[in-house]
């Protein structure tokens, strides 16, 4: 019986470490990877990664059952309902306009894949795991952009808008300077967790941490500074009352909204002030690309879009954007993005899917607070970075580790707590003896 017991043990630990590798590699190559190492693996090799990364995430869900009759891909929970609407809204609507009808049914496959992946981690796996595998991928992704530094100096520095704009292993810039501060926000986040259980802060940790910042000062970008400099401040410097009290979905949405009112309205009128002092009153010619972008939606497919990442594949769509720009220039030849998340979801998506998007964001975070504190702590950490990420870059491709957070921070939203009662209690309270009606209600109060 004890050999029994132990070979089973060990054939446990042995699945536990497949699956967490597997999740790490899913994380890695949503981050980005292998990218420019295409110069070693070959142009397809890319494409290999990608749907090595989406059989991995079947696999890892499947792998969840003891037995093959317990193996299921889907796990369908009540909770998570305004999240398999969102992708039910993406995939019907999408399939129904699109152009490009195999392209459309591969990409909102791959969505949906991620959308039931992101939900088994925040149902399976407590946010102290997840982060873990996903700072062990930042530190693997790290190191691969050193060693092309190394390997390729001259593709690894391009000249986009300096002499010498950082790029790493990615296509662009801002690219590598999002990837970065994710990063960063997400080491912010564990760091508090780790800072609250009282455990020891490991040696890895405070390398990786070190090589990002590093990596950040090279892309010489402020706008992924302040991407990761607020919200690694709420979670680190707060105190878990104030942090507690921000409506994290509401604080999205009318954010988001007042936003686009705002640059649409205020900047003009503060332009000539602007200028005089020596700034761009355009956001680097985003507040005009908006205004073309409202003004052919308000005009062509308001509701529906083009379908699910297939805007900027149609030519006669993107034409539409193109013809209020100089032909010469690069907003009337070269703009392939949006360069905010919600007119990005409008152009593919709709005003139905921008909708369902608020839906879901709304529903999944309306009792956040009550969450535990390690939840919360990673629920705002991603959020708040994909907020003011998406306010001028766009974050919503079907495999990005910017969808993959995103998905993953509103399922743990939705782990809320059971009514006892008629009253809410938090999730590390379940297990613990109420005792006596008097200690029931000083507990109760100091929730």
């Amino acid at each position: 019986m004890r050999e029994k017991s132990r070979i089973r043990e060990n054939r446990k630990e042995r699945q536990e470490r497949f699956v967490n590798a597997a999740i790490g590699f899913i994380m890695l190559v949503s981050l980005g990877f292998p990218g420019k190492y295409e110069v070693i693996v070959g142009e397809q090799g890319d494409m290999a990664f990608q749907y090595l990364s989406f059989g991995l995430q079947i696999m890892v869900m499947l792998s969840a059952g003891r037995n093959v009759m317990e193996w299921r891909l889907v796990d369908v929970k009540l909770r998570y309902w305004s999240l398999y609407l969102m992708a039910a809204v993406f995939f019907a609507g999408s399939m129904a306009v699109t152009g490009y009808p195999r392209e459309q049914f591969v990409t909102c496959v791959r969505f949906t894949v991620l959308l039931l992946f992101a939900l088994w981690l925040s149902e399976n796996r407590e946010p102290e795991e997840n982060l873990r595998l996903f700072c062990m991928a930042q530190a693997v992704f790290a190191a691969s952009v050193l060693m092309f530094i190394v390997l390729y100096p001259d593709r690894a520095f391009v000249r986009e808008v300096g002499e010498h704009d950082f790029t790493g292993i990615l296509r662009t810039k801002n690219n590598a300077a999002a990837e970065v501060s994710f990063g960063l926000v997400l080491q912010a986040a564990l760091y508090r967790i780790i800072r609250d259980e009282g455990k020891q802060i490991p040696r890895w940790f405070v390398i990786l941490s070190g090589a990002q910042l590093t990596l950040l000062a090279l892309c010489s970008s402020v706008g992924a500074l302040v991407y990761a400099a607020v919200p690694a401040f709420f979670v680190l410097a707060l105190s878990r009352r104030c942090v507690r009290g921000l409506p994290l979905g509401i604080l999205y949405v009318a954010g988001s909204v007042g936003f686009l009112i705002a640059v649409q309205t205020v900047m003009p009128i503060a332009a000539p002030v602007l200028e005089a002092i020596g700034k761009d009153a355009t956001l680097t010619g985003r507040i005009p690309l908006w205004r073309q972008i409202i003004q052919v939606m308000t005009q062509h497919r308001s509701f529906m879009g083009w379908g699910f990442c297939m805007f900027w594949r149609d030519r006669r769509a993107v034409a539409l954007i193109h013809t209020a720009f100089s032909r010469y220039s690069f907003m009337g030849s070269m703009t392939t993005g949006a360069h905010n998340v919600l007119l990005e979801l409008w152009l593919d998506t709709g005003l139905f899917g921008v909708a369902a998007f608020f839906l879901a964001m709304l529903v999944s975070t309306s009792q956040i607070k009550r969450l535990k504190d390690a939840q919360y702590v990673f629920c705002a950490a991603v959020i708040l970075w994909f907020f003011l990420h998406g306010l001028l870059e766009r974050a919503f491709s079907p495999s990005s580790y910017h969808t993959l957070s995103l998905l993953m921070a509103m399922g743990t939203a939705c782990r809320k707590p059971k009514l006892r009662g008629r009253r809410w209690i938090r999730e590390e309270d379940r297990e613990q003896p109420i005792g006596t009606e008097e200690t029931f209600y000083k507990k109760e109060e100091e929730m």
